[in-house]
């Protein structure tokens, strides 16, 4: 079986930075969003990725971005990678990384998002 590379997301990674998942309480929608994402089986939400070129952002983290910024009444992708500058939640969804509009408007057209 050949190893399908995503770029780094880790969660619970020990590590020197600053861990945001203090800032947001136990019963915040992100940790429902996470938990409900990370309950899908990965058979489910892993899709064909390529095997060459750049490593993709993992699908998982990637639907959890959307469905938070959904739940917030945001679906532009210029303004979805806003929130993820500025909004402490999509921090913590998203690792801290930077996802440009135009990834996030590519993978929502892509087969994961259908």
């Amino acid at each position: 079986m050949e190893t399908i590379m995503y770029k780094n997301y880790i969660t619970g990674q020990t590590a020197l930075t600053l861990n945001l998942d203090f800032a947001i309480t136990n019963n915040h929608l992100a940790n429902a969003i996470s938990w409900f994402v990370d309950s899908i089986p990965e058979d489910v939400l892993f899709g064909d990725t390529a095997k060459t070129g750049r490593p993709a952002y993992h699908p998982a983290m990637m639907l959890k971005i959307l469905l938070f910024a959904y739940s917030r009444r945001v679906f532009s992708g210029r303004k979805i990678a806003l929130m993820l500058e500025e909004k402490l939640p999509m921090m913590v969804l998203a690792e801290h990384q930077k996802i440009s509009y135009h990834t996030i408007n590519n993978f929502r057209s892509s087969d994961y998002a259908n």
